[in-house]
């Protein structure tokens, strides 16, 4: 799970400017680099808040398209809290 959390927490810093990058060439290799770059929903509770982040990744034939969903407690949440609760579960792992 802390894995699943890293790599969502990297992949959205790495594709913060997706918009300004430029697509692959055919679909086969936007399907792929969707594929490649999207992560499935992780869910994890912590100091008595349940959490879950997603990411998405989606190629146009002129851009790439990144978006981040984030929750605490069922409400949208920012990458921030996602950031710090990744921290704090780190801690208690004595990492």
């Amino acid at each position: 799970m802390l894995t699943q959390i890293a790599n969502i927490i990297a992949e959205a810093e790495t594709m913060r400017g997706a918009y300004f990058f430029q697509s692959p060439r055919n679909a086969g290799a936007r399907r792929s680099y969707e594929k490649y770059h999207s992560h499935d929903e992780v869910a994890w509770s912590e100091g008595g808040h349940d959490y879950t982040a997603k990411f998405d990744v989606s190629c146009t034939c002129s851009g790439v398209y990144a978006k981040g969903t984030y929750t605490r407690d069922g409400k949208a949440t920012t990458l921030t809290a996602i950031r710090n609760s990744y921290k704090r579960l780190l801690q208690a792992e004595g990492r």
